[in-house]
């Protein structure tokens, strides 16, 4: 708008030049024309400014209608998400709801922990409620040779939510002393029901805790993890509980390997019991054999022998047969006159 302003100013300024130059000099006409040239020249100067003020204008438009476009779909993205976060809100205060109760809790705990089970371990190498001769069960026993590891699932959260939403230090520090007895408290309980060696457990358990926030808070108090580790109790959250899983998994592959490999060296040594006893045998049997073709050389060399005697008496028979019948009037004459 000022530049328009400046373009009139200047325009009037021409005009009131060119009147005074010609009521000043009416005969000069070069002046007038030099005068008109430059009118000329400002008047295509101001319609070249004014074409590029309205392709300004015109740029500045698109590009302000783009950037509103653009600003209406994140606009309206944003309303998409609060929408989710609003009903993702909804679900949460559910869960928080169905979480109040303790048998709920239970069975979420339970859940959670045979889902992650069923993620690492065969089915054969853990039990869910897995009962004691007491009568009390364990959340999940894990198969070992060398036992049952017991993990059982606890849930402390009145107290930890309690401490949460305390508005002053006192409560919260009275909220957080509730909190970290109730810890305890579940952890004394997997200690007396749960570590049974004379039932054939390990002499340790887990402690599960479904829920990271409440785990942290237990991990960020040295001394009562301390107590957990003094009473045999391993505290474990979703996460940490994989890591455990996955090392205790890797232990049964070893010792699934290593019971493969002692069942392949009772194979080979019954092999070679076996190899051992098959040439005991085959040399018993070679050296019977080796006797019988002795023997059969014997028997052999005596037949020969035999058969060579009974045909040299054969030929010797029939010699004298031939001789006698040599004889004047035959065999028969020759006894009568014997």
């Amino acid at each position: 708008m000022n530049f328009q302003i400046l373009i009139t100013i200047l325009i009037v300024a021409g005009f009131a030049a060119i009147i005074y130059f010609l009521r000043r000099k009416p005969r000069q006409d070069q002046a007038v024309q030099v005068m008109l040239d430059w009118m000329k020249s400002l008047k295509e100067s101001g319609d070249l400014s004014r074409k590029e003020i309205q392709e300004s204008i015109a740029g500045s438009n698109k590009e302000i209608n783009a950037r509103l476009t653009e600003a209406a779909r994140l606009f309206s993205d944003v309303q998409h998400k609060v929408g989710q976060m609003t009903e993702l809100g909804r679900s949460m205060q559910a869960v928080q709801e169905l979480l109040k109760g303790p048998k709920t809790r239970g069975i979420f705990g339970e859940d959670a922990l045979e889902s992650l089970l069923k993620q690492v371990l065969p089915a054969h190498n853990y039990q869910m409620q897995y009962r004691f001769q007491s009568g009390e069960a364990v959340d999940c026993v894990v198969k070992l040779k060398e036992g049952l590891v017991c993990i059982d699932s606890k849930f402390p959260l009145e107290n930890f939510r309690a401490m949460m939403k305390s508005e002053t230090d006192e409560d919260r520090e009275n909220f957080r002393r509730a909190f970290v007895r109730d810890v305890k408290k579940h952890v004394e309980t997997i200690t007396k029901k749960y570590i049974l060696t004379n039932e054939g457990t390990l002499d340790f358990a887990l402690m599960y805790v479904p829920m990271e926030s409440v785990f942290q808070e237990i991990v960020n108090d040295g001394e009562l993890m301390d107590y957990a580790r003094s009473r045999k109790v391993h505290i474990t959250s979703p996460n940490s509980f994989y890591h455990y899983i996955t090392i205790i998994h890797t232990a049964l592959k070893g010792a699934q390997m290593n019971e493969l490999a002692r069942q392949v060296l009772n194979i080979i040594a019954a092999l070679k019991q076996d190899s051992e006893k098959f040439a005991t045998n085959l040399g018993v049997l070679n050296k019977h054999v080796t006797n019988a073709k002795n023997t059969v050389d014997v028997v052999n060399e005596g037949f020969r022998s035999l058969a060579g005697k009974i045909e040299n008496a054969y030929n010797l028979q029939l010699e004298e047969q031939r001789e006698v019948e040599k004889l004047p009037g035959g065999p028969e004459s020759d006894l009568l006159i014997k």
